[in-house]
């Protein structure tokens, strides 16, 4: 019985220190995790500088994060995300399902390649969504596949759209991007990496795709202010989205 009681204790003990060990790991495994599991989703490059998380809070920030283009495109990037607030529930990093409580995507840079019904984004948001598809090689119990995640907030503040296609010419025209607010990902049904993915990148592009036939108009017509364009278009994206979520 003793000798039981003494192996219990001990397995107990190993296990408290491997959650411990990886908590206190939780930097490197928050940015490991993404540059591994974010190209596999968006079959694009996934680049991420710095995490700092604070193992008590579990708020930090992300920064320096570049996602690259699908096979087929030609500018640097899709998108540059210079900082990115977290606030995460370290406990559930070790668990089969991340709960992140708050994200909130500040400034970023969105690089929209393409014509309107063939897009660099609506190709990622495409890869995203086959991910999770029957047919793709992913074990039912591999770690990219079984982890899902809860996303409680997700915010994006103050981006903008960079348009890259041929019907501008060699003109160059940057949009704002409207706020978008997300919430309860994963919360009442559950969602792997790629579905929150999925959601998120639908959501840009249902914002962006308004704004960048708006932009495109005017620029060939040369009928109006940039100015006002810019500003038509931000309305109109931020309209769809707010009508896609039933806000």
């Amino acid at each position: 019985m003793k000798k039981g009681l003494l192996a219990g204790g001990i397995a107990l003990a190993l296990i408290a220190g491997t959650a411990l060990l990886l908590i206190g790991n939780l930097n490197t495994i928050v940015k490991k995790g993404i540059e591994t599991v974010g190209p596999k989703i968006l079959q694009a490059p996934v680049r991420l500088a710095d995490v700092i998380l604070d193992v008590a809070s579990g708020s930090g920030e992300l920064s320096g994060l570049i996602v690259g283009n699908p096979q087929g495109f030609k500018t640097d990037y899709a998108f540059q995300l210079d900082q990115i607030m977290i606030e995460l529930d370290v406990a559930s990093a070790t668990s089969d399902k991340v709960h992140i409580k708050k994200i909130i995507i500040k400034s970023p840079n969105i690089v929209y390649e393409g014509i309107l019904g063939n897009n660099n984004l609506k190709q990622l948001q495409a890869n995203a969504q086959s991910f999770k598809k029957p047919g793709k090689e992913q074990p039912a119990n591999s770690k990219t596949s079984g982890k899902k995640v809860q996303i409680d907030l997700l915010k994006i503040e103050k981006g903008s759209i960079s348009v890259s296609t041929a019907l501008l010419q060699g003109k160059k025209l940057t949009i704002p991007l409207p706020p978008l607010e997300l919430k309860d990902i994963g919360k009442n049904k559950d969602a792997t990496m790629a579905d929150a993915l999925a959601l998120v990148l639908t959501a840009i592009n249902k914002a962006a795709i308004p704004a960048v036939q708006s932009g495109l108009s005017v620029v060939g017509e040369g009928a109006k202010e940039v100015g006002t364009v810019l500003q038509e278009g931000a309305e109109k994206g931020l309209n769809t989205v707010k009508g896609l979520f039933g806000n």
